[in-house]
């Protein structure tokens, strides 16, 4: 999750009100998730009003798809997007290596791929379902020593990612004409974390060849699809925004839900214990019954209560 400095003014501020919620966007490819937010911000002068926009997972330049944007209150929400279940359309090119995993790096090495079929594809496939083990690719922006690995690999800095363990939920073939075409489409669903870059280049070795990831296009985030998103250009067109902003309380329609009375919300708030008559560990969402608004996060493990409250108790005072 990133924030970003305040830009020049746009429009009256007097005029505009605060916004809470968050924007789906269909991200085009060609521009950075930072450019998004920019553009946002400088058309609706976000952080003159509701103080903080950001996202909820970074998509790469190259990628297109649907970005999760937080604005205001909502920012403090992220958190359950960046580690949240994602699900992409991998279009990836046999016989090639790049030094970036993807159409953007140089290529290191070319490989036969002829004699790659649908049918051993689909073999291949059955090693990439369930929990797997993965190397990020070197151009990534993970830290390795306090400095981020694209910066390292940029250098030219030898360096070793250690692999982590991804889940792949779903991974299916959308378009494969083997071995005419080199070209695929999956559809992959997978936890957070998880670099489909580093799939596409470890399915080439797998299949006795070479490969990178040519296109991306993120389809769903955490709860939220791309069918539900709009192109960026239709929200910048646009001269208020909150009748297509999604709630909080949408963001968190997965959770199990408590209410409290405005007396309790208000304790709550204010950092006093209430009653929530709640024994399973779990992540529940809190609203204040009579304004349905949803005030906090409760975290719960091991018998121990951690909150994430969205509003000052001055506003729920009884």
């Amino acid at each position: 999750m990133t924030f970003f400095p305040k830009l020049n003014k746009i429009m009256d501020f007097a005029e505009l009100a605060p916004l809470n919620g968050f924007l789906l966007v269909d991200k085009p490819s060609g521009i950075s998730s930072f450019d998004v937010i920019k553009r946002i911000n400088r058309r609706f002068s976000i952080q003159r009003t509701s103080k903080k926009i950001g996202h909820g997972g970074t998509l790469d330049p190259n990628a297109s798809g649907l970005l999760v944007v937080a604005i205001g209150k909502a920012t403090r929400l992220l958190r359950y997007f960046l580690g949240s279940d994602k699900r992409y359309i991998a279009t990836i090119e046999f016989g090639a290596r790049t030094t970036t995993d993807d159409c953007e790096g140089e290529i290191l090495e070319t490989a036969p791929f002829e004699h790659i079929t649908r049918e051993g594809l689909e073999t291949a496939l059955q090693a990439f379902r369930g929990k797997i083990s993965q190397i990020p690719p070197n151009y990534s922006a993970l830290h390795i020593d306090g400095k981020r690995a694209y910066d390292r690999a940029r250098h030219g800095e030898t360096f070793e990612i250690p692999a982590r363990e991804v889940q792949i939920h779903e991974i299916s073939i959308l378009h494969a004409e083997l071995p005419r075409n080199p070209v695929i489409q999956l559809d992959i669903a997978c936890s957070g974390g998880t670099y489909i870059r580093s799939i596409a280049r470890d399915l080439g070795i797998a299949l006795g060849s070479q490969a990178h990831l040519k296109a991306l296009r993120r389809t769903r985030s955490c709860h939220f699809d791309i069918e539900q998103a709009k192109t960026l250009d239709f929200i910048l067109k646009q001269d208020d925004i909150s009748a297509i902003m999604r709630s909080c309380s949408e963001a968190v329609a997965h959770f199990p839900t408590l209410t409290l009375a405005r007396p309790q919300a208000y304790r709550l708030l204010n950092g006093q214990p209430v009653n929530l008559n709640v024994s399973e560990d779990g992540t529940y969402a809190i609203f204040e019954c009579d304004s349905c608004a949803l005030i906090s996060i409760l975290e719960r493990s091991n018998h121990h209560n951690d909150f994430l409250r969205l509003y000052p108790a001055s506003d729920f005072q009884p």
